[in-house]
């Protein structure tokens, strides 16, 4: 009977604190309510009593005008789909490491500062490791030492900062960690420590094209973020606030547009319209990151081989004028390898961007624009059998032209032969036949052909004045603008000039952005840029061309010939111009491709330029560089794969033998014979033995890498193309971790 009263009592006890719990919720709730529709008494300056909303008393109350409601900046997105540009949170770390002790009544000190030191150091380890996973930057014990030894010092700062742009996430996490809670600072100079920053999501690639802020907070941005500015940031939204009690504070949103008063100074007073928050829109950029990525891997990869200074590599439509890649490295530091050899670190310069804004003498690629030039002089009429003297050129008042290399020992070309054998004093010949009396007449023509005007890209970075040298008053300047000197053009406008050779001379405007999301998800398309319809004309383009073709296939870039598709294209090579000197040097040239593939129907144009590269290897080095990125394209694009079949082959009697493979990676092979439609191929795939060294001669590049990454070998690469040599030998005795170096030839 009394355990059963004892239940009773304590389900009697549960129901009334169910019934307690219930009246104080409803309590809370009308509280709320009445805080913006119940009326309460209040005494006035007069004594006597009114009743009015909290809303209307908290009019009269302090106010805080002009509050700012930051937009989210829109996206910036890559034409296959990935987010390029989009905006995080990060902090600054700061601790409070202050120790301050109290003294109770009996005398005896009390710790009562932010953390102890038994909560920070238990924890300590902890936040070490995460700054050094997510920053990368430093070791844990860099952070754990740093923090000890400020913590130790008689009077360590209340506000010491650890780390900047730490991500958001990261710093919550620190926050959150045992006892952690004081001694991370919220805020400094009554400032947060959280801000929004536009971050890359893959690092540094195309970096300059998508855009950098010129210093945190300045909205200044370069690249597509500075031109697109006003679409991507939005418009930020402004409301008022009044203060109800302390730390509590009413916002006050009108509707938009109306209008508020406030006092600025003891006579003025400002009205301001509040406005709505409206995000930014997203854009769509033409940067294919596959493409991209294929793009910068191959420049970097050849600019560390030679040494260069500078390079970029562009790859644009031909139709449309949308730049698929913009690669622009530049040399920034040495590195050291672990094998003592030093290297140069080669990336994207934050403020400068060689595609757009650095201008060269472009040498031997600017050979096809004074040719194209005289194809469309209605004075003349030249036929491209016809000979020219070449290899020495004596003209009067002008010093003797030289060219650079041989031509097959041959005293004369025809005028197709000047441009696949790059011939320098064939294109004097040409100049001083037609134009050594009317000089001005093959400025005014080159100007009519090439875009040297500003392009006025849609990427926010200083575009050069292009200038041609007054051919009047040098001979010398005269002969040289035949060949590529006496000029200073942009890679972009090069590329423009050989898109419009591609297109038939029409010439279209580059462009960086693809499309447009407004707030709504519907996407707009930015439409190509027709600059001249006709800047030259068709028959001029077809002959061009032609002459392109014939570079590769039997001219100066015939080494980069592929057994599978049709490119063509112009090597070029040019004296580097020394600016602290200001002088040509003949040590080191700019060497440079332009070209376009494939060449029976053009779908794209690509252009390479190496800066400060040794000389004896002429443009193709460049050349080798388009060579990968074209395979890479042709790969790749779902519409050339669908054309390939109707692609001419290049030897009839290829598809006539029997392939026989010997080496590679067997389901990549495979999936080459099936896209090209060969069922006849004998493939003999190579089979590693664990412990032994394979035989790895004739295979290419990335076969041999797998394979030998397979068997738990480092490898170290020189040269390009198929593996030559190989160190150690096929069969001999290796272990894991040993270096592998493979000469490609």
């Amino acid at each position: 009977m009394k355990k059963d009263k004892n239940t009773r009592m304590a389900g009697g006890m549960l129901v009334l604190y169910l019934l307690l719990t219930l009246v104080m919720g409803t309590a809370i709730v009308v509280g709320i309510v009445k805080t913006q529709t119940a009326e309460v008494e209040g005494k006035m300056a007069d004594g006597s009593v009114v009743r009015k909303s909290w809303r209307e008393w908290g009019a009269g109350r302090e106010t805080r005008v002009n509050q700012v409601e930051p937009a989210k900046r829109g996206d910036i997105l890559s034409s296959d789909g990935k987010v390029l540009a989009t905006t995080v949170s990060e902090c600054d770390l700061y601790l409070d490491l202050g120790k301050k002790y109290d003294t109770d009544a009996k005398g005896k000190k009390k710790f009562s500062g932010a953390v102890s030191d038994s909560v920070l150091f238990a924890s300590l380890d902890t936040m070490a490791l995460m700054l050094s996973e997510s920053m990368g930057k430093h070791g844990s014990d860099y952070y754990v030492e740093m923090v000890k030894k400020e913590r130790m010092k008689e009077r360590p700062r209340q506000c010491f900062r650890v780390e900047q742009h730490v991500p958001y996430s990261v710093w919550l996490s620190i926050a959150r960690l045992p006892g952690w809670k004081r001694c991370v600072v919220k805020e400094v100079d009554r400032r947060s420590v959280k801000y929004e920053v536009r971050a890359h999501i893959y690092s540094e690639m195309a970096s300059n094209t998508v855009g950098l802020e010129n210093g945190r907070g300045t909205g200044d941005f370069t690249g597509l973020e500075g031109t697109y500015d006003s679409i991507l940031k939005g418009r930020d939204g402004v409301f008022n606030s009044r203060r109800l009690t302390k730390g509590v504070w009413l916002a006050d949103m009108p509707n938009e547009g109306s209008s508020t008063e406030h006092r600025t100074d003891g006579d003025s007073v400002e009205k301001v319209v509040l406005q709505k928050r409206i995000d930014g829109q997203n854009i769509v950029s033409t940067i294919d990151t596959r493409i991209q990525d294929v793009a910068e891997d191959a420049l970097r990869q050849t600019l560390a081989r030679f040494g260069g200074k500078a390079g970029c590599a562009i790859v644009m439509e031909v139709e449309t004028g949308y730049v698929v890649a913009c690669a622009n490295l530049a040399r920034a530091e040495m590195r050291t390898s672990p094998t003592d050899e030093t290297d140069w670190v080669y990336n994207e310069l934050r403020d400068w961007n060689t595609a757009v804004s650095s201008r060269y003498e472009p040498g031997s690629t600017m050979k096809t624009v004074a040719l194209m030039a005289m194809l469309n002089d209605p004075k003349i009429k030249i036929d491209t059998a016809m000979k020219v003297r070449v290899g020495v050129g004596v003209f009067p008042n002008a010093r003797e032209v030289k060219d650079s290399h041989k031509k097959n020992g041959r005293d004369s070309l025809s005028v197709r032969e000047v441009i696949e054998e790059s011939s320098n004093v064939g294109m004097c010949q040409l100049g001083w036949k037609y134009y050594r009396d009317r000089r001005d007449d093959l400025v005014a023509l080159m100007r009519q052909v090439f875009p040297y005007e500003k392009l006025n890209l849609d990427v926010k970075a200083p575009e050069p004045k292009t200038s041609i040298n007054d051919v009047n008053v040098s001979v010398d300047d005269f002969l040289r603008l035949t060949y590529g000197y006496s000029t200073a053009v942009t890679p972009m406008q090069i590329i423009t000039f050989y898109n419009a050779v591609a297109g038939d001379g029409r010439m279209v405007k580059p462009l960086f952005c693809r499309a447009i999301y407004d707030r709504y998800g519907r996407r707009t398309e930015v439409k190509p840029v027709v600059m001249r319809e006709h800047a030259f004309s068709k028959e001029s383009a077809k002959v061009v061309r032609e002459m392109l073709e014939g570079v590769v296939d039997h001219g100066t870039a015939k080494r980069m010939k592929s057994e599978v598709y049709h490119f063509a294209g112009k090597t070029g090579t040019a004296d580097y111009y020394d600016q602290s000197t200001r002088m040509h040097t003949q040590a080191y040239n700019n060497s440079s491709f332009a070209g376009f593939f494939p060449a029976e129907h053009p779908r794209y144009t690509c252009y390479v330029m190496l800066e400060r590269v040794p000389h004896e290897a002429f443009g193709t080095q460049a050349a080798r560089v388009f060579r990968t990125i074209a395979d890479c394209v042709m790969a790749i694009d779902e519409r050339l794969g669908e054309d390939f079949a109707a692609l001419t082959p290049v030897d009839s009697t290829i598809l006539e033998r029997e392939p026989l493979l010997l080496r590679g990676n067997l389901g990549g092979l495979q999936q080459a014979c099936r896209l090209i439609r060969c069922t006849n191929v004998k493939i003999l795939p190579e089979k590693p033995v664990q412990g032994r060294m394979p035989n790895c001669r004739r295979m290419s590049a990335k076969d041999a890498v797998e394979m030998l990454h397979s068997l738990g070998l480092k490898v170290r690469l020189t040269g390009y193309g198929k593996v030559s040599s190989q160190s150690p030998q096929a069969g001999a005795a290796v272990k894991k971790g040993t270096t592998v170096v493979l000469n490609l030839k």
